[in-house]
């Protein structure tokens, strides 16, 4: 577990993204080992950590690639070098439809779409001659978010795709994010088993319709134990690089906690003392994002305390009865609330090294542009 009181972390201002570089390394390998165990591929989701950095490292694991949740988000691991991209989430503006044709141009990567107007865009601004470009239909398989709503348009989607020159129909997609954080193991359990069943039935209309989905793309971090025998032939897991305290909550099937550690911390300062029972930090909502639950666990803070957002600049950290609060100064680590949103305020990672040595990890494609 990091210490706070790292002599490398005096020099850091804060509040600061640090990373445990060894407890990430072991949640990518215990992952990687998971998939090649199930037979099953990993494209990670790039929205989680923005850091070419750590995709190198989830590759070298074994993943067949990267997913990504933004044009930007591709445009930077493209240019970055990182093979095998998905962006997940269908595009409708013409302008960033423009810049996916020019990454298609020099980068092999793979689309979602889940409306014949993209498809037809598509086509005009890619022009013939070009580079055949994979698309996948997205289907709404409960989030009410994105996606086709029923076989019909799954079928009548893939037909276009591959009657356009420019375009090469490459399956589907069923990205289930409202599973993901169901805490009790037999709920997810439940509701994961809910969408593969919708996802076997466009597979069999495609199937009857002799089109070959060879990519089905989904599940997450929540849901991979349960997806890995499915229809699914990739698994879209993130979140389990950091273990965040939303993801921190989930039941395990069989009992305990998902089998990966928290590595992603802010690193805050104590910046008042003067309140008994309770300090202040640093870090409030313009360094945690607020739309998950509330860390539980922060190294440097005494046993017990309770965190809540106190402001824009400000953390406040409740003590239990008796305790002593940290000098003036000293720093805390705070475990991260929604981890991607988290990643998306900060500039740059602190990653902490064996030797307790301190890297800096740029952030990319932030502001979810």
């Amino acid at each position: 577990m990091l210490d706070p009181d790292l002599p490398a972390f005096q020099d850091i201002q804060t509040p600061a993204l640090v990373l445990d570089s060894g407890a990430l390394a072991r949640n990518i390998s215990g992952m990687a080992a998971f998939a090649k165990a199930h037979g099953i591929g990993l494209r990670p989701h790039a929205k989680t950590h923005k850091s070419p950095r750590i995709a190198q490292l989830q590759l070298e694991a074994g993943a067949l690639g990267i997913s990504c949740a933004t044009v930007a988000e591709i445009e930077a691991f493209a240019q970055a070098g990182i093979p095998g991209l998905l962006l997940t989430s269908p595009v409708a503006d013409r302008a960033k439809l423009e810049r996916l044709a020019r990454v298609a141009r020099v980068t092999d990567i793979r689309i979602v779409v889940d409306h014949a107007d993209q498809i037809g865009v598509l086509c005009e601004l890619l022009g013939e001659g070009s580079r055949p470009l994979q698309v996948l239909v997205d289907i709404d398989v409960g989030q009410r978010r994105t996606g086709v709503c029923d076989v019909a348009s799954t079928l009548a989607l893939a037909q276009l795709i591959s009657a356009a020159p420019a375009l090469r129909f490459g399956g589907i997609q069923g990205f289930a994010g409202h599973v993901q954080h169901l805490i009790d193991a037999d709920e997810r359990k439940a509701a994961a088993a809910v969408v593969r069943g919708i996802l076997d039935a466009h597979l069999r209309a495609l199937a009857d319709a002799k089109i070959d989905a060879a990519i089905v793309t989904g599940s997450g971090t929540g849901a991979c134990s349960f997806d890995a025998s499915g229809p699914y032939t990739e698994l879209q897991v993130g979140s389990y690089v950091f273990m965040d305290a939303d993801y921190g909550r989930l039941q395990r099937e069989g009992g305990g906690a998902l089998p990966y550690e928290p590595s992603l911390f802010v690193l805050a300062t104590v910046t008042s003392v003067n309140r008994t029972g309770e300090f202040t930090v640093d870090a409030g909502v313009k360094a945690l994002a607020f739309n998950g639950p509330t860390p539980e666990l922060m190294i440097g803070a005494p046993a017990g305390s309770t965190y809540r957002f106190g402001g824009d600049e400000h953390g406040m950290i409740t003590m239990s009865p008796g305790s002593v609060a940290p000098k003036l100064g000293s720093r805390v680590l705070v475990l991260t609330t929604h981890c991607d949103p988290t990643v998306n305020l900060h500039a740059y990672f602190h990653v902490v090294g064996h030797n307790n040595g301190v890297e800096t990890w740029p952030v990319l494609a932030r502001y979810g542009s």
